[in-house]
């Protein structure tokens, strides 16, 4: 009898704990108003694609709960493009007749968002997007695009965006 009372208590502080918790909205720091976006490094040297990513993630910002400033933001976040590859995905056939369906457009970048005010970093790390697509329709460029798309909004997920 006496485990079916802990049971039902434990059900119920369940319950009622986790009605009441709830996130914050946010994991910026509160003092992180504004952000500068400098151009991205390009060690990929593939040209246009930092300065690609780095106007793409300007947009996207723009739309979030940060104003884009130009120097002297509460926070910043800077890139660097470190590898950028176009390679086959789907392919049939043998070395005298090979027919390749699918390609596919990889950036990796190193990204930081930092708190210039308060001197530490909000989010480090690699980001690796990916952009596919289809060799009888489309060219690189689409890959490349579905790629930038892809990194910058990842970037926002990892370092602005709510949980």
């Amino acid at each position: 009898m006496n485990i079916k009372k802990y049971v039902a208590a434990a059900i119920f502080a369940v319950m009622f704990f986790g009605c009441i918790y709830s996130f914050s909205g946010s994991t910026l720091p509160s003092n992180v108003r504004t952000v500068e976006i400098p151009l991205f490094e390009n060690n990929a040297l593939v040209q246009g694609v930092a300065e690609r990513i780095t106007d793409v993630l300007s947009q996207k910002i723009s739309r979030e709960k940060l104003t884009l400033v130009a120097k002297n933001g509460d926070s910043f976040i800077g890139g660097n493009v470190v590898a950028y590859k176009n390679s086959a995905m789907d392919f049939s056939g043998d070395r005298n007749s090979l027919t390749i369906k699918t390609y596919s457009v990889e950036i990796v970048a190193d990204i930081v968002f930092f708190d210039n005010k308060n001197g530490k970093e909000i989010y480090k790390g690699r980001i690796i997007s990916v952009g596919n697509y289809d060799f009888a329709n489309e060219t690189e460029e689409d890959g490349k695009r579905r790629a930038i798309e892809d990194i910058t909004e990842k970037i926002l997920q990892n370092s602005v965006k709510s949980w």
